[in-house]
This record gives C-alpha cells, sequence and structure tokens, in this order.
C-alpha cells in the first residue's frame, strides 16, 4: 500500500519563529497600535536595539526580521516604517543607507523583547503538543513531524489566513508549498484543540490574527478608514451555498462572519441572477445524486453534507424552491448582468482559457459561468482601476483560490485590484479593518479552513470510489457494504487517516481498512455494551450471594420477631379477656349493690305505707270510739271532731297519692344505702364525674318509679 511521503521538493518559506512573530503582531495591533503599520514598528525597533553594530543598512533591516520573526515585510514598507520611527524621535539616520536607534528607542524596544519570551514559551509547548497529537493520534504518519513541526504550523496558518493575499496581491509567483498530508495532520490538530484545550487553541487563534495581519501588509492601507459604501462584494456560487448552508456548519458560520463584517462597514453584498441558476442546479444535481442512493458517486461538497445530515429528495426539492427567500433573508441581492460589454468588456476567450488552466474544470458550464462572473464584475467597475479595496467598486469572492490565481494573471499590468479575491482574503482585510465588529471572525475561519483540510478531495473521493466499485464488482465485498463504504462519515474519516488526503495514497487497501474502521466503529458500542452486561452480570452475581446470606439472617430474624409478636399479641389477648371478665364482675358486683340497695328501700317505703295506713285504721278506730262513748251524741263538738278524724284516716288509708308521696324518700334512701353499700366493697363514690352521677339519679329515678308502681 502506497503511502504519502512525508520528504518532497517543497518550498519552505515559513519556519517555527513565524508562529512567535504572528503572536507578538497581534499583541502589537491589541495594545499600542494607532494604525495598521504601527504594529510592524516594534519588530524594527526590536532588531536594531538587539544588533551588536552601532546601525544597521535599510535593506539587512528587512532580512533580520524575517530570520528571527518569519514575518516578511518589503523594503519599501521598512523604509515607511523607518520615517514613521524617526518622525518620532525613535530613530535617527545614519548617511543614505543606514539608519540607529536613539535612546528613546532603546526605552520603547525592551517591551517586545518581554513579550517574545512569553510567547516563545507559548509556541515551545504548542509545538510539543502538535508533535504528541501526531505521534498519539497517527503513529504511522510520524515522519511527517522530522520536518519542523513548528514550520508546519506556521506554513499552514500563512497558506490559510489570507493565501491570496499572500500570493496574488504580493506578487509572489508560488503558493507556499506544504509538506504532503501535514495540511490534514494540522488540521485535525486544530480541531482537536477546539474541542479539548481551549487553551492552547486560544494561543492558535492568535496566532492566526497574526497571520491575518501580516497578510494585507502589502496593500494600500491608507484607505483602510474610508467607507466601503461604493463597493459590491459579488458572491460567487460556492459562497452562496456557505451562506445558506449547505457546505455544513462551520462553512456557514465562517460565511456570516464574513456578511456581518462586510454589513457594518456598509459594503453591498449581492450576487448575479446566473450564479443564482448554477446554485439551482447544484441543488437539482445533490437531489438527483440522493435518489442513486449508495450508488452515487458525487463528490460535492453538498452532496456529502447533506448526505451526512439524513436530507432527502424532497428536502432537496423544498430548498430548491426557497432559494431565492433564503438569499433575500441573508440580505444578499440578487442582480442582473450588467450592460456595457462592449464599452466595459474584456478577452473573454483569453480569460476563459487561462482560468481553464488553472482550475481544470470538469464542467464546461461551470467554467462558463465563472467567466461570466468575471466579466460580469469588470463591467460593474466601469473602466475604473484602484489599487485598494474601498475604491474598486466591486470584487468577485468566490472560495475558488485557483480562479482567483487565474483572475490575478489575467491583469497582466497589476495596477488594479484583482477582479477576483477569496473568502479568506476578503474576511481578512475587512477584520484588519475593523476587528471589533467581528472578533471571532479568525476564529470561525481558522475553524471552517480546518473542517474543510479534513474533508478528501474530489480526486481523493472519486479514486476511493473506484476501488469501491472494483472490490464490489468482484465481489470482494457485499452490496451492502459497500453502501457503507461510499455513504459512511467513518469511512471518509479512515481514508483521510491512511492518506492525509493524498490521492496517490489511494490504494485496494483503503476500503477493505475503511470497512474496517465502519466495522469497529459499529461493534465498539455492543462490545462496550456487552462488557457493561458482563460486570453488571458479575454484580449482580456477587449482591445476589451476599443477598442469599443476608436473606437468611433477615428470615431467622424475622421469625425471631413475628413469634415475639404474636406472645406479645397472645399475651395482650390474655390481659384483655382478664380485664374483660374484671370488668363483667364488677358491673355484676354494682349491679347487685344497686339490686340489693333498691330491694331495701322498697322494703322501707313498703312498710313506711303499711305503718302510715295502720296509724289511719287506728285514728278512724278512735274517732269511732269517741263517737260510741260520748254521753250525749248530740254534742255537736265531740261528733265533728270524730268525722274529721274518720275522714282523715280513711284518706290516708284508701287514697293513691299516699304512695307517691313517698318516692323522693324511697330515692333517698336507695342512693343512702348504695353509697354505703359501695364505700364498704372498697369503692370509690366521691369522684364520680358529673355524667355518672346522672346516670346514676336517672337509673334511680327509674327504679323508683317501677318501685312506687309496684308499691302502688
Amino acid at each position: 500500500m502506497s503511502r504519502p511521503s512525508a520528504k518532497g521538493n517543497c518550498i519552505i518559506e515559513a519556519s517555527a519563529n513565524t508562529l512567535l512573530g504572528y503572536a507578538v503582531l497581534r499583541a502589537n495591533y491589541n495594545s499600542n497600535a494607532t494604525a495598521y503599520l504601527d504594529s510592524f514598528r516594534p519588530f524594527v525597533l526590536s532588531v536594531l536595539a538587539e544588533s551588536s553594530k552601532p546601525y544597521l543598512e535599510r535593506n539587512a533591516i528587512a532580512d533580520t526580521i524575517r530570520a528571527k520573526f518569519g514575518i516578511e515585510i518589503p523594503s519599501l514598507v521598512v523604509r515607511r516604517l523607518l520615517r514613521g520611527a524617526g518622525r518620532a524621535g525613535l530613530t535617527e539616520s545614519v548617511g543614505d543607507k543606514a539608519v540607529s536607534i536613539t535612546e528613546k528607542g532603546l526605552a520603547a524596544a525592551p517591551a517586545l523583547q518581554q513579550e517574545v519570551t512569553q510567547y516563545q514559551q507559548r509556541q515551545s509547548d504548542l509545538i510539543a503538543s502538535f508533535g504528541s497529537f501526531v505521534r498519539e493520534r497517527f503513529p504511522d504518519h510520524a515522519e511527517v513531524l522530522s520536518d519542523n513541526p513548528g514550520g508546519l504550523l506556521a506554513r499552514y496558518f500563512e497558506r490559510h489566513a489570507a493565501p491570496l493575499l499572500n500570493q496574488g496581491l504580493r506578487g509572489k509567483g508560488q503558493a507556499t508549498e506544504q509538506t504532503p498530508g501535514a495540511d490534514f495532520l494540522v488540521a485535525s490538530f486544530v480541531t482537536y484543540l477546539a474541542e479539548q484545550d481551549q487553551q492552547r487553541f486560544g494561543y492558535v487563534v492568535e496566532a492566526a490574527k497574526g497571520a491575518m495581519l501580516a497578510a494585507v501588509l502589502l496593500l494600500d492601507t491608507s484607505g483602510f478608514k474610508d467607507s466601503l459604501a461604493d463597493l459590491s462584494l459579488v458572491f460567487d456560487t460556492p459562497v452562496l451555498m456557505d451562506v445558506l448552508g449547505f457546505h455544513g456548519e462551520f462553512a456557514q458560520v465562517a460565511a456570516k462572519q464574513l456578511v456581518q463584517l462586510a454589513r457594518t462597514q456598509s459594503a453591498k453584498l449581492v450576487t448575479f441572477d446566473h450564479s443564482v441558476s448554477e446554485l439551482e442546479g447544484i441543488l437539482e444535481h445533490i437531489a438527483q445524486a440522493l435518489r442513486k442512493g449508495s450508488r452515487s458517486r458525487s463528490t460535492s461538497t453538498g452532496y456529502l453534507h447533506f448526505a451526512d445530515i439524513g436530507a432527502s429528495p424532497a428536502d432537496l426539492a423544498l430548498l430548491l424552491s426557497q432559494v431565492r427567500d433564503l438569499l433575500s433573508d441573508a440580505l444578499i441581492e440578487v442582480i442582473p448582468r450588467p450592460d456595457g460589454y462592449y464599452k466595459y468588456g474584456l478577452d473573454e476567450t483569453r480569460l476563459e482559457d487561462l482560468i481553464q488552466s488553472k482550475v481544470h474544470y470538469f464542467q464546461d458550464s461551470a467554467r462558463i459561468n465563472d467567466v461570466i462572473s468575471l466579466s460580469s464584475t469588470h463591467r460593474l467597475r466601469e473602466g475604473r482601476k484602484a489599487k485598494g479595496l474601498e475604491h474598486c467598486r466591486a470584487v468577485l469572492v468566490t472560495s475558488n483560490a485557483n480562479l482567483v490565481m487565474g483572475a490575478v494573471e489575467f491583469d497582466e499590468r497589476g495596477d488594479g485590484f484583482p477582479l477576483a479575491i477569496t473568502t479568506d482574503a476578503v474576511a481578512s482585510i475587512l477584520w484588519v479593518r475593523s476587528p471589533a465588529s467581528g472578533p471571532d471572525t479568525p476564529r470561525e475561519m481558522l475553524l471552517a479552513s480546518a473542517y474543510a483540510g479534513m474533508q478528501p478531495s474530489p480526486s481523493t473521493w472519486s479514486r476511493y470510489l473506484d476501488e469501491v466499485e472494483h472490490l464490489e464488482s468482484t465481489n470482494a465485498v457485499s452490496a451492502d457494504e459497500a453502501v457503507l463504504l461510499r455513504t459512511s462519515r467513518a469511512s471518509r474519516q479512515s481514508l483521510m487517516e491512511e492518506t492525509l488526503g493524498q490521492s496517490e495514497a489511494v490504494s485496494i487497501e483503503s476500503p477493505i481498512n475503511a470497512l474496517n474502521r465502519v466495522r469497529d466503529e459499529v461493534a465498539a458500542p455492543l462490545e462496550g455494551k456487552v462488557r457493561a452486561l458482563q460486570e453488571e452480570a458479575a454484580t449482580a452475581a456477587a449482591a445476589a450471594e451476599s443477598a442469599a446470606s443476608d436473606r437468611a439472617r433477615e428470615v431467622s430474624a424475622r421469625a425471631v420477631a413475628e413469634q415475639q409478636l404474636a406472645d406479645v399479641f397472645e399475651a395482650n389477648r390474655r390481659l384483655e379477656a382478664e380485664m374483660a371478665r374484671h370488668a363483667e364482675d364488677e358491673a355484676t358486683k354494682r349491679r347487685n349493690i344497686r339490686m340489693r340497695s333498691e330491694t331495701v328501700a322498697r322494703r322501707v317505703r313498703s312498710a313506711t305505707v303499711w305503718t302510715v295506713r295502720a296509724g289511719a285504721l287506728i285514728l278512724i278506730g278512735w274517732a269511732a270510739w269517741i263517737l260510741i262513748s260520748r254521753p250525749d251524741p248530740s254534742d255537736r263538738v265531740g261528733v265533728i271532731v270524730a268525722g274529721l278524724v274518720g275522714v282523715a284516716g280513711l284518706v290516708l288509708a284508701v287514697l293513691p297519692p299516699l304512695g307517691k308521696s313517698l318516692d323522693p324518700f324511697e330515692l333517698w334512701l336507695l342512693q343512702q344505702g348504695e353509697r354505703r353499700r359501695l364505700m364498704n366493697a372498697g369503692y370509690a363514690v366521691g369522684g364520680s364525674t358529673s355524667a355518672e352521677r346522672a346516670a346514676a339519679v336517672h337509673g334511680a329515678d327509674t327504679a323508683t318509679t317501677s318501685l312506687g308502681a309496684e308499691t302502688k
């Protein structure tokens, strides 16, 4: 199996010190820069202060800064910086070609040395962390680190912070090349830091900001304070896809940061109607690819995004019907192609040939649309040329770096701002102009670039699909396995980790390795569940054994407790029975006492009644005896007395009220007799409640009434 080589003929311009220079530059821009170029003055003062010579030639200052900090400051810019430093009394000229630092300049330079020491420690820590990450995650590719890991990081920022500014606008003939496969390793490291190590990721973001500041160094910065109200940023079709989220979340966030920066600085956001038509055509193509399902060979970023999120052709049809509304919501105006083709036209045939040589289009329609976009942008300028973005009137914003390089080369004289610029480059310029309006722009650009760098290129993915198709046709993999290899994100990740994104490293083994990884990822959760279940089973068995012992003790203790409870219940039952018998005996005893008292009271009453009646009979007899014994029966007084006595005796003897009048007497006898007998039996009768006394009185009344009735 072929692997990407860590070696190769590559142009290594950035060094580990470039990271240091970027970080220091960003710190300078934050702290004391009243203007953009003021951020670079401390570098000039630093090399003058640390030089062993009393003065340095102007041309040597730029070389010293590049060697020490990895930042390239052109000689013309150095001269501008020296003129400003001279006016501030920080430097002074020595003849026509040399300059020395003044005492005032020496006092200002040491602050930079403190920053250098601080950032050197952070840089060393970041580089060591990058090396550990690669050796741990990608041990088969650790040889890439032999090519200066600090330089790999620096070149990544130089390539991705604002690459076209470093190339087209600076007049470099070639882009800074990267070690094969290093982009993927650095991108993986950046995303790892963003997820797991915010402290180091913060340092990386600061370095990226410094790279953006360095990237715009050769621009005409005199117009940075001017309004962008006359500027139209013309969004190309891929940029529209980014803004609408059709390329994924990371690309959308970065694109929205660009939109925010542009609108904050009053720039117009527009797109041509033919670009919208191209966008609609791309969505239709994606919908067709989704209908094919696993048989699709589409390599477009849009298709892979919609396949990852599980979108259906119906979802794409809905989006297709909403495209213009979505663009309106994003505040992007759709405009027609401008007139003036013959007045402001350009050589479209030459332009088409040039960009074809740069981009290598697979579809003629894409090339034609790009030519139309560049030509229309040129006509929007109406023949005006300006070196600064602020006054160029219109520029095509695209994510296609090769298209920008073709546009740059098309302008042979190079006396105006290019017709096209990358999204990264224009975002860098806008951010440098107004960092406060988009503080998160460098971070989002860095993450979007890192995420894109972890995806296979169309050529790599197409070659991989060829190998999958070959394996399926030879029955080396099943149809279901081929589906996984074509559609799963794990297969793409496996391909990138094996090949580091190099298409020449794709082999027949790549799909097999990807399939094994997919299987492992599918099996890993199941194996984890099995292990978890086994651990749970072992824990449950131990718990069951312990529980069985505990259960036995619990059963024994429960039996003892239940027996004790039964004994308590039995004792309580016997006690209640005893108390019931005792209560019954007491009630019987009280009842007998009462019955005895009632009997005695009744007898006394009866004796009293009969005694009274006997007395009445005696009185009657006495009255009769008096009448009989009177000598003169006609004596009226004696007759009257005898008659009254007889009548009274008769009444006492026979009238019923005589018995009833003794009821209170009988009740009194009953109460006194019952009280005396209860006291004699040992009962306490003095503390009875009012309710008990009332009940007793009521019972006595009842008894007395019945006794009175019996007596009568």
